[in-house]
């Protein structure tokens, strides 16, 4: 009798151990944090509403926005007519702290580069957590086409998850082309990977997916 109530109180203590290991799980992935900044002047937070709910359930993190920041002038490249993202980069490092384990997510409607590039869609810093995307080449009004809001906002969902898998330990791309942490050299690889993680990236995440 004694032995059975000795493996009925290890047995409840492990089933309560495994729920309180389970509790803290959970509560440790709702504790991340995302923060939308908007940059430079020609873009406000209405415009960025889009972005919360797919990165709430992509992460599993609350999102939030913080106030506008412009851009950094000198980052501007009269020739090219587009701003530098390294120095852009630079400025959010100096001005915006993301919280312990959480992550910054800078977007600007302004054309982004660095050299060596014609342009780049975003950037991330994977040592601050913080990350840029810039829209204006998801427009499809940029490059003459018909305004798609549906499309354009898918495009921009992708490259923020994108990016902010940057800061989350993704630091290589990815050599699956379906995959949204794949190198995105135009914008057809953009549509065409959209913004799910394949199995391998979510591993290394620790996270799980919605369908």
């Amino acid at each position: 009798m004694k032995k059975r109530v000795f493996f009925l109180l290890c047995t409840l203590g492990l089933t309560a151990m495994t729920f309180a290991v389970h509790a803290a799980t959970e509560a440790s992935k709702m504790k991340k944090t995302i923060g939308i900044v908007p940059v430079g002047g020609q873009i406000s937070v209405s415009e960025l509403e889009f972005l919360v709910q797919p990165l709430r359930e992509t992460f599993s993190a609350s999102v939030s926005f913080g106030s506008g920041i412009p851009l950094p002038a000198h980052a501007y490249n009269r020739e090219r007519r587009q701003y530098l993202s390294n120095i852009v980069l630079d400025m959010l490092n100096s001005r915006v702290s993301a919280p312990q384990g959480g992550r910054v997510l800078a977007v600007t409607n302004e054309d982004l580069y660095v050299p060596d590039l014609n342009f780049v869609f975003g950037q991330a810093d994977a040592s601050t957590g913080i990350a840029i995307i810039s829209l204006a080449r998801l427009r499809p009004e940029f490059f003459g086409k018909p305004p798609d809001e549906p499309l354009f906002h898918q495009r921009a969902i992708t490259e923020a998850v994108h990016e902010i898998g940057h800061t989350m330990g993704l630091i290589e791309h990815c050599p699956d082309s379906k995959c949204v942490m794949f190198f995105s050299n135009s914008l057809a690889d953009t549509d065409i990977k959209g913004h799910r993680f394949c199995i391998k990236c979510r591993r290394v995440l620790g996270i799980e997916q919605l369908e």
